[in-house]
Order: structure tokens, then sequence, then C-alpha cells
């Protein structure tokens, strides 16, 4: 009978462990993130972030490929039809005159696993934890033609381990079209991501389902 309880109770730690985690969705919004505007918006300082119309072409907010949630954000109402046109920081045949509009910064804390996908017009820099993950990407076809762009198979999926500890995503946007209008020349940034670490009671309960098999094997060895 104490064989067969322990022995539950190692399964039932190995089920929950497979299901259940501790999640963070890390996801584009009003207000989420650090916002800061750079250079390439003629300003700078702290920003706040704000939904915008995305063009047709681009990806749509919901439903995304992750399934995270997520909606199209800037520093202002800079997308599809807007009333603040983003302003032009230079093109792939222009790479002097680059400038950055504005940054996101995301934070999140412990170990575990990051699932992260992301799209903008024109293109970002992605750095985890001010290492450079992903260059912008400046080419143009309605935006970066490739990831990462704005088009549904233009996003970049950043999918890796962290330990513990505090890590900061950053996205830093870029704008190049020369179009005077938002209707042909918006300007965002959607990303919708999640990091998972596991549950302290998970791991608790699977250590004593662990420890109490290892007392039934020394049982055994005695008789």
């Amino acid at each position: 009978m104490k064989q067969f309880a322990l022995t539950a109770l190692l399964a039932l730690g190995i089920g929950c462990a497979a299901s259940a985690a501790f999640a963070a969705p890390i996801i584009s919004g009003a207000g989420n993130g650090t916002c800061t505007l750079l250079s390439g918006s003629g300003g700078a300082g702290a920003c706040t972030t704000q939904t915008i119309t995305p063009h047709p072409l681009w990806q749509s907010n919901s439903p995304n490929p992750p399934g995270y949630g997520g909606e199209w954000v800037s520093y202002a109402d800079t997308g599809y039809g807007g009333s603040v046109l983003a302003p032009y920081n230079g093109s792939a045949t222009n790479p002097d005159g680059r400038q950055a509009i504005f940054q996101i910064e995301e934070t999140f804390t412990g170990a575990g696993s990051l699932d992260f996908y992301i799209w903008a017009d024109d293109t970002v820099e992605l750095y985890l934890d001010d290492v450079l993950i992903k260059a912008a990407n400046f080419t143009d076809n309605t935006c970066a033609d490739g990831p990462i762009g704005c088009e549904p198979l233009e996003y970049f999926q950043l999918a890796t381990t962290v330990d513990s500890g505090s890590h900061t995503i950053r996205v830093v946007a870029y704008q190049f079209g020369t179009v005077q209008n938002t209707n042909e020349n918006p300007f965002g940034v959607l990303y919708s991501g999640n990091f998972q670490v596991p549950e302290p009671a998970t791991l608790t309960l699977i250590g004593a389902g662990l420890l109490g098999m290892g007392v039934i094997g020394r049982r055994r060895k005695a008789a």
C-alpha cells in the first residue's frame, strides 16, 4: 500500500510538472513596458506606449501565431490613418541617416523558458539582457522584407531559456519610409511573448515522490 501511494505521488508530481508552471505574458499594449524616445523622434525622454491602428497588410492583433495576445503600439498615433507621421530616419541606401525613433523595454525575473514573437514597420533591433539578438532589417517591401517586418510571415521568434535573475527585452524601432502620410507610411511594433518558470510547489512534490521511491528501493535491498 505504501509503495502504491508513493508511486502515485510521483506520478502526480510528474503530471503537474507537465502542466503547472508560472506564466508571465510579455505582450505589447497601451502602457506596457518602459517607453523611451530616442534621437530619431526629434526628442528624448520618457514616453507611454499607445495602441495604434494596424495597416491592412500587417499581422493582425488577434489572433497572432503564438496566441499570447498583444496589440500594435507606438510612442504616438503613428499607425494606419494616424494623426502623427513618424520621422524619416534613413533607408537601405542611406545607412548613415538611420536613427532609432523609440524603444520599449520589458523586464521579467526568474529562470525558465522564453517564447517571444515580434513584428514591426519598418523594423527593429531586438536585445536580450543587452545582447543583440536580431539586427534591424533595412530592406524595403511594404516594411522590412522578411524578419523583422510587419507582414504575417515576417516575424522574428526568440525561443530560449534563461538563468535565474532579472532579465530585460529591449526593442529599438526604426522608420525609413519617405511617403508623407500615415495611410501609406504607418509605423509601429507588435510583440507577443510568454515567460514560464516551474512552480515551486510542483518541484517540491516531485522531490517528495523521488524521495519516497528511494526509501522503497533501500527497503527492498535490506530485505
